[in-house]
């Protein structure tokens, strides 16, 4: 079946979204076609006002509509940032309500293969901020790949002239996992940050 030319542009979009596929796509597209027309228009309002409105915080890169993100404002004079590859990735310490500092959003993590060096990710920004705000803690919450240990090495070597302690997130075991299940790397891990009980 052929459909629309617009309809087709529709589904190509939604399918340029991450975790979208074509088939997921297509069933978005035309679930919006069912909505009344109002709430298509409302849709495309929504979606353009963000693009006008929304932008990074000028200090720690989450997205917000002032020049300031309100994490940033609420907890101004904290000494510990906490360093996130995305913006997506503070939602799960928000959420659980067991980080009280500051963030600062990368923009990525180093992948030459992908194009991403150090010029595109916002290191400088960061090691800025370090100094001008005395930061005496930086934890680095940019995940296990290893990418993300690169980038982790990378920004431990920018500020180690500078006094911060930088820390990363435990890795180990995920609680009610089989031991003969997990992998080589993640029981290392678990094996060498072993703690007393």
């Amino acid at each position: 079946m052929l459909e629309p030319y617009s309809l087709e542009q529709l589904v190509s979009e939604f399918s340029s979204l991450p975790g979208i596929g074509k088939k997921t796509a297509r069933r978005l597209a035309y679930h919006l076609l069912q909505k009344p027309k109002q709430d298509m228009e409302r849709f495309a309002l929504r979606l353009q006002e963000v693009s006008e409105k929304v932008h990074p915080c000028v200090k720690c890169r989450l997205y917000t509509e002032s020049e300031y993100c309100s994490i940033c404002l609420e907890r101004e004079g904290a000494k510990t940032i906490c360093v996130v590859e995305k913006p997506s990735d503070v939602f799960p310490f928000e959420r659980s309500g067991i980080y009280h500092g500051l963030y600062f959003v990368l923009g990525g993590v180093l992948s030459p293969l992908d194009g991403i060096g150090p010029e595109q990710l916002h290191l400088d920004e960061l090691v800025k901020r370090v100094q001008e705000e005395n930061i005496e803690e930086l934890i680095l919450a940019l995940g296990s790949s290893p990418e993300a240990e690169s980038t982790m090495l990378l920004i431990d070597r920018l500020v180690s002239n500078l006094s911060v302690k930088c820390t990363r997130l435990a890795r180990g075991i995920p609680m009610g996992s089989d031991l003969e299940f997990v992998d080589e790397i993640t029981m290392l891990r678990a094996f060498e940050g072993r703690n007393l009980l």
